[in-house]
């Protein structure tokens, strides 16, 4: 209820501060130097953990009106995620246009020498993402919700940056800018990463939910009023945690399924995807002819039904591994064992370390352990997948990465097990957590504007394809060193004919260590906890 009426009076208070205030901000960005670039400007739409699979049956039933509006003049399919499947990484991918071994950023959190587990930031990230390329060349940016964006950079326009915002970190730019929205309470709308659903409070998760998707709405259609944006980027994250935290109320085959708590929150997904259509129509109703749309998502979505207690599987008889073994094994996640490391000497606390040769064995008896796991009840395979820190990632941040990278099967989620309680439960079960929905790899794209090819597309491209399409279209140099294409399918042939691609430059590194005060402040935010 809380929650409620506070989403109710800021959303009459930031509304008018938006009505004129914003007028102050364009006045000051006028300031900022800008060659004004005459080709054709990009809207960039991330509905984070969409999927075909999820909005499909509603687009038929015409249910979202402008979510299939858009599809029908777009080139539209799959968009592949990244390993791993988490949105950290798989957004960073998406903004940059290289694999998280180059742009150093895996997971919600990273150990530092000691062993000492924090939260990773837009500090931690070495690649420049797009809006830096361009800062220099002309365009102007809007950037808004990005996740792994925080703090913010000082790029050439105006920036709202993405989670997760630690304490007293900064989350606008430029500072005049981010004065104004705290004034009007526009940080209590900043995504908090919240990932729990406790009993008794699923009303008030959902309506603090819903508000703050129309908050961030009305803000965007402001913003982009201003028309004078070459380049505009905006994620909406609400997406995702509905369907994490109430896919259960409309799956019977959910552990966690129960028909009267079904009866009050089932299409809670719906009505949630509802609104982001009645959004994504005012937004779209203010873009002109000569703007490229492009909208994805970081990775997709599926069901939750059974866990794979990967702590207590290593040390059953079953998976073969010896305590001492075992002891070298960690995760950075107390909940999620989908990235696993071995203990390291420089890195890690401890006296006795295995040699690298003793690692790479121990990695391959991890990986040969786990694709051979059997839940001897269903006789399923939890495992999908399993890779080595090399055969996933490439570049300088290498040393960084899961030293094992897991993609379960659908229906599985792969957690440490029952830490707190000594590793009792059995290795496989059903979900114990009260989320219910968990990221798969099908994303989707859509790519509409002045010379797309409209129609359902077979070629599945990547996250990895974002950045090379989005300089093509501005009619930018595309960095020699990005690691995806331009979406040649998605686009008419008379168009690749007329503007060739240009690829010259390389991405700059960026070195933007933390403090010992900032990596004291950061701790550790966990994304979500059972």
């Amino acid at each position: 209820m809380a929650r409620r009426r506070f989403a109710d009076r800021r959303r009459i208070r930031f509304g008018t501060w938006f009505a004129g205030g914003l007028l102050a901000v364009a006045a000051l960005l006028g300031g900022i130097s800008c060659a004004r670039n005459q080709a054709p400007k990009v809207l960039v739409i991330g509905l984070d953990g969409a999927t075909w699979e999820v909005l499909e049956p509603w687009i038929e039933a015409g249910e979202l009106p402008n979510l299939k509006a858009l599809r029908d003049r777009s080139a539209w399919g799959t968009l592949n995620s990244i390993i791993p499947c988490l949105s950290p990484p798989a957004w960073t991918t998406a903004v940059t246009g290289v694999n998280p071994g180059r742009h150093g950023i895996f997971d919600f959190q990273t150990r530092i020498p000691g062993g000492k587990v924090v939260t990773e930031t837009a500090n931690s990230r070495r690649v420049a993402p797009i809006w830096m390329w361009l800062k220099d060349k002309g365009p102007r940016c809007a950037i808004v919700n990005v996740p792994m964006t925080a703090p913010p950079d000082e790029l050439n326009g105006v920036m709202i940056s993405g989670l997760p915002h630690v304490p007293a970190s900064s989350f606008a730019y430029p500072r005049e800018f981010q004065e104004q929205l705290e004034a009007e309470g526009y940080r209590e709308y900043l995504d908090k990463m919240e990932m729990k659903i406790p009993e008794g409070e699923e009303q008030g998760v959902f309506d603090h939910l819903m508000a703050t998707l129309k908050m961030r709405g009305e803000m965007v259609k402001r913003l982009y009023a201003e028309k004078k944006y070459d380049f505009f980027w905006v994620v909406f994250t609400e997406t995702d945690r509905v369907q994490h935290m109430f896919w259960k109320y409309d799956d019977p085959e959910s552990p966690n399924y129960k028909p009267e708590a079904a009866a009050r929150f089932g299409g809670s997904i719906k009505k949630l995807w509802l609104e982001q259509d009645r959004v994504l129509g005012e937004l779209l109703a203010m873009v002109t002819p000569d703007t490229w749309v492009l909208v994805v998502s970081d990775h997709g979505f599926g069901p939750m039904h059974h866990e794979f207690r990967m702590g207590n599987y290593l040390r059953a008889a079953e998976s073969g591994f010896t305590a001492p073994e075992v002891a070298e094994v960690f995760g950075l996640d107390r909940w999620d064992a989908s990235r696993l490391y071995i203990r390291k000497a420089g890195a890690d606390p401890g006296d006795l370390f295995l040699s690298e040769e003793e690692r790479r064995a121990l990695q391959a008896k991890l990986i040969g352990a786990s694709l051979r796991a059997t839940d001897p009840e269903t006789g399923q395979k939890p495992v999908q997948h399993a890779w080595r820190d090399d055969e996933v990632y490439v570049g300088g941040m290498v040393e960084k990465a899961p030293y094992v990278s897991y993609l379960a099967n659908r229906g599985w989620f792969i957690t440490q097990g029952d830490i707190d309680t000594g590793y009792k439960l059995p290795a496989y079960g059903d979900v114990t957590s009260t989320l219910s929905g968990w990221h798969l790899m099908n994303g989707i794209y859509m790519l509409a504007g002045p010379a797309s090819q409209p129609g359902k597309n077979p070629k599945v491209y990547s996250l990895f394809d974002i950045v090379p399409t989005c300089l093509y279209l501005l009619r930018q140099p595309i960095p020699q060193d990005a690691e995806g294409k331009v979406m040649e399918k998605a686009l008419a042939p008379q168009l690749l004919q007329k503007v060739k691609q240009v690829r010259e430059g390389l991405l700059d590194e960026e070195n933007r260590e933390q403090s010992p005060e900032e990596r004291e402040k950061l701790g550790n935010l966990p994304y979500m906890s059972g």
